[in-house]
């Protein structure tokens, strides 16, 4: 239904919500679920990596008349980080970075995400639960690559992004796969992270220019669609037009937009649905099983009105 926004009947939705993120190649308006790939990597993912690095690394700042900068500072008490509160982060200050990591780098992460990173440190108000303020510090480099969780984990059980929307187009037959990979749309709320859609096309292109041993094994019959990469809602070829629709909200735009046209799908209008179907109020679990329907329920004009005369009296 996403995709319907568009215009397009083909393409390939990326879904990155918040317990899993999901690939639903669509092929001529058609869903094409056998196909689906999904990784665990989305939203939550992002918080449980936000909350660690900010237990880790960030800073609190009890309340006081000082000025931040002289004020003095402590670990963030892990009662503080409320999902609310991670989540008005993830919101406010976070962002993808557009800059590439080598995979084969030093072991300690950290240090290769303060060293690549160019984002400044930002005092972030908070309300405590007495309700007095205090402030959090919260480094550049958490702000710029928390959002990293999205492109690692293991390339069978925990795909990266860019390694779910592969996987998909392996399940495809080679004709159906330049068509879908030139229409790419992301939706779901972790979707709109600022710098999503740029640095998921970059690492699409350093697989497929500059793949590992194991991605060349893998993905070798696709590295020649890197030229078709494209993606629908790209900012960068707008012209200054902007976003039609958010990410988070075109799964219920396309939803209107169907229901509101007279399409031909699986639907059940309310008279067919009226009266042919089972009654699951009165079903097994509403009456004692010895006198439990064995069959769906028909409901008849008569009994209708008999029952709102029942109930009105």
């Amino acid at each position: 239904m996403a995709l319907l926004t568009t215009g397009l009947t083909t393409g390939l939705v990326l879904d990155c919500g918040n317990l899993e993120t999901t690939i639903l190649p669509v092929y001529t308006s058609r869903p094409l679920f056998p196909y689906i790939s999904s990784s665990p990597l989305a939203g939550r993912s992002l918080t449980q990596r936000l909350k660690t690095l900010m237990l880790e690394h960030a800073r609190y700042i009890p309340p006081s008349h000082l000025h931040l900068s002289l004020a003095p500072q402590t670990a963030i008490p892990p009662d503080i980080l409320r999902p609310q509160l991670l989540e008005d982060i993830k919101t406010r200050v976070l962002f993808c970075s557009p800059l590439l990591i080598a995979k084969e780098g030093s072991a300690d992460r950290v240090e290769e995400y303060k060293n690549f990173s160019s984002a400044t440190d930002t005092y972030f108000p908070i309300v405590r639960p007495d309700g007095t303020k205090a402030t959090l510090l919260i480094p550049g480099w958490i702000r710029e690559r928390t959002a990293e969780v999205l492109f690692e984990g293991d390339e069978d059980d925990e795909p990266n992004l860019a390694h779910c929307i592969l996987n998909t187009l392996l399940k495809m037959g080679p004709d159906l796969r330049k068509p879908l990979i030139c229409n790419i749309l992301l939706v779901g709320g972790t979707s709109g992270l600022p710098g999503l859609q740029s640095r998921l096309k970059q690492e699409l292109l350093r697989i497929m220019r500059d793949p590992t041993k194991h991605e060349q094994r893998r993905y070798g019959s696709l590295l020649r669609l890197q030229k078709a990469i494209r993606f629908i809602d790209n900012p960068e070829e707008s012209k200054g037009a902007g976003r039609i629709f958010m990410s988070n909200v075109r799964g219920w735009i396309g939803g209107s937009l169907m229901g509101s046209l007279k399409m031909s799908s699986e639907e059940l209008t309310r008279e067919k649905y009226t009266g042919h179907v089972t009654d699951w109020s009165i079903g097994h679990w509403g009456i004692p099983p010895s006198i439990a329907p064995t069959a769906p329920i028909t409901l008849t004009s008569t009994s209708t009105e008999a029952s709102s005369s029942t109930s009105s009296t």
